[in-house]
C-alpha cells in the first residue's frame, strides 16, 4: 500500500478559480504529466492513461476512472482501477482533495491524500521509486496548475 498525503499553495488565486479547474477532468489532466482522458461512459466514468517513469523504466497505466465532488465543501474523490499497458500488474488508487482559502500568502491550498495498492510483476519496482515519483508528480501538477489558474483569473 502506497499512501499518499501531499499538500501546495496556489499563490494568489481564490479558491473558486482553483474549485473551478480541479472539477474539470481534462483541465486537470492537462496539468498531470504523462496522463489522458480518453472516452466518458454513460455512468460519468472516464478511461484514462498514465505513463510514469520510474529510473529506466517507463510503465503505462490504463484505468476506469471515477470523480466524485461535492462543490459547495470544495472537496472531492477519484477512484482508478486498473492495469499496465503489459497486463502484468493490476492497481486500485483513491484520492480526496480539498480546496481551502489561504491568508498568508494570499492564495488557495489543495490538500490531497490517498492511497494506491499495487499487485502484480511490477509490483514492487513500483512500490521502491512510488514516493519519488508522486513527489515529482505533484510539484510538475501544483506547478502547471498554478499557471493555469493564473491564466484563468486574468
Amino acid at each position: 500500500m502506497i499512501k499518499i498525503n501531499e499538500q501546495f499553495d496556489v499563490p494568489s488565486v481564490g479558491t473558486c478559480v482553483v474549485w473551478d479547474l480541479l472539477s474539470d477532468p481534462r483541465a486537470v489532466v492537462g496539468c498531470v504529466p504523462g496522463a489522458a482522458l480518453s472516452e466518458e461512459h454513460e455512468d460519468g466514468t472516464f478511461d484514462g492513461t498514465l505513463t510514469v517513469r520510474f529510473g529506466p523504466t517507463k510503465v503505462t497505466f490504463r484505468a476506469r476512472i471515477e470523480l466524485a465532488l461535492d462543490q459547495a465543501a470544495m472537496t472531492g474523490s477519484v477512484t482508478a482501477r486498473g492495469k499496465d499497458n503489459q497486463g502484468g500488474t493490476r492497481f486500485r488508487a483513491t484520492m480526496s482533495f480539498k480546496v481551502t482559502e489561504q491568508t498568508e500568502p494570499p492564495g488557495s491550498k489543495v490538500l490531497i491524500e490517498g492511497e494506491n495498492e499495487i499487485s502484480g510483476k511490477l509490483a514492487g519496482l513500483v512500490e521502491s521509486g512510488a514516493k519519488i515519483v508522486i513527489k515529482r508528480t505533484t510539484a510538475e501538477f501544483a506547478e502547471n496548475l498554478a499557471a493555469r489558474c493564473a491564466g484563468a483569473s486574468a
